[in-house]
């Protein structure tokens, strides 16, 4: 099989987990069936992205980015999905919205063991959020948080949530992680792009009531001008919009000249993320220091461990069809 899922260029955990995570729990999936796409941990069930595959294999993704109204059964063969949400959009039974399948860390060798509660409590940005041109380290001084980015390396990141005693976070995947492994979360929203279906999805799989925190209250139109900065030296870069009129043009290919933001134009653009940045960060670690007060979810005891079992039944059955295809049944 094939594996698909949400690469991002500056790294997301809770996407990269993938490449090693069914290796864990799949034995010969690589190997069976080259037609089908192996869909697992992610947004990603939508009616472009599954029209850009042939047979397709879901276990456990979800919905929530681009419409989808329905699946083909003879193309998709569903095992189950990440929550209810998912299973109503798409016409599934309520059985097979078991939970999202990054809880099946907690049955890994390798994170058996690992120290809980030692690590004090630390703040996960959302992935958009993890790149604006900030001082995290400043921003966790001033609320009082270790600041751990979504684009480490996914087996250090989760060793650090399970080690935590408190997890705020923007990424859903802390939420989703720190739930498994016991360790109280707090949903905060500071992005525009915090897709509030995909987390309620998840939280109503494990019967949680959730309660989003909204943290940095200086003006939005501030918060994304400071994004925009870093976007727009970006697309002057690829000739995407024009230059500042008073940009200077360095002598060369018409291809460089027209993608050459000049050095004046560069400085106004550093300029501006010099100047916002400094109160972002105030303000965003002071409403995290307040966040981090409020009380924190945690499904009921058992309700994981329920999930748990269920997907440990899908994957036996999905570890059936492997075997069969390489014939070993």
């Amino acid at each position: 099989m094939r594996l698909y899922y949400s690469v991002s260029s500056s790294g997301n955990f809770g996407d990269d987990m993938n490449e090693w995570f069914w290796d864990e729990l799949l034995t010969g999936w690589r190997e069976a069936e080259p037609e089908v796409t192996l869909f697992g941990i992610g947004t990603i069930l939508g009616r472009k992205i599954l029209a850009d595959h042939g047979r397709v294999l879901v276990c456990g993704s979800g919905a929530g980015y681009g419409g989808i109204d329905g699946i083909d059964p003879g193309r998709v063969d569903v095992s189950w999905v990440r929550g209810p949400r998912t299973a109503a959009m798409i016409g599934l039974d309520r059985a097979l919205a078991i939970t999202d399948p990054a809880c099946m860390v907690t049955t890994m060798p390798r994170f058996s063991g690992l120290p809980q509660g030692s690590g004090g409590a630390i703040f996960i940005p959302h992935r958009s959020t993890a790149r604006l041109d900030l001082d995290w380290g400043r921003i966790g001084r001033h609320a009082g948080l270790r600041v751990v980015l979504p684009s480490g390396q996914a087996q250090e990141v989760i060793s650090e949530i399970a080690a935590a005693d408190l997890v705020v976070t923007e990424s859903m995947h802390g939420a989703i992680l720190a739930d498994a492994f016991r360790v109280p979360w707090v949903p905060v929203r500071i992005s525009n792009e915090f897709n509030d279906f995909k987390w309620h999805d998840w939280a109503e799989s494990v019967e949680v009531r959730m309660q989003v925190q909204d943290a940095l209250r200086l003006p939005r139109h501030v918060w994304l001008l400071l994004k925009g900065a870093k976007d727009r030296m970006r697309a002057l870069r690829k000739g995407q919009i024009s230059l500042p009129k008073d940009a200077a043009v360095s002598p060369g290919p018409a291809q460089a000249a027209a993608t050459d933001l000049g050095e004046q134009g560069r400085r106004r653009v550093k300029s501006l993320a010099r100047t916002f940045a400094p109160a972002i960060e105030v303000a965003l670690g002071r409403d995290l220091k307040r966040v981090a007060r409020t009380a924190p979810h945690l499904s009921r005891d058992g309700v994981v461990a329920d999930r748990i079992d269920r997907i440990q039944d899908r994957l036996a059955l999905v570890q059936r069809r492997i075997d069969r295809d390489l014939g070993r049944a």
